[in-house]
């Protein structure tokens, strides 16, 4: 058995935010290194007109994650509640850091 979770299918948009987010969300991915991956693959996905509603998604997908695992997870609670504070405006500006679930 092969797991397709991340194989892209559909607009390369969907996966190309994800990478996007790492630096402009999570802070995981530094604006040097998503310079680079921008390079080699030809664009800045930040750029595009659907940016903004594809990374809500994203970070809206992410932050239910967190919460769904803090649920049963109490270590995790924290960083469920800073994730909802963040989309919700209650956080300082972006980058936020978030961390790692699981």
């Amino acid at each position: 058995m092969l797991d397709f979770e991340r194989a892209p299918v559909g607009p390369p948009e969907w996966d190309l935010v994800s990478t996007a987010i790492a630096m402009t969300t999570t802070g995981a991915v530094t604006p040097a290194e998503y310079a680079e991956f921008c390079g080699a693959d030809g664009t800045d996905v930040t750029e595009w007109e659907g940016y903004e509603l594809l990374a809500g998604a994203h970070e809206l997908r992410m932050t239910t994650y967190a919460a769904q695992h803090a649920a049963t997870r109490p270590e995790w609670r924290a960083e469920a509640q800073y994730r909802v504070d963040c989309l919700r405006g209650r956080a300082e500006p972006r980058p936020w850091h978030w961390k790692r679930i699981m």
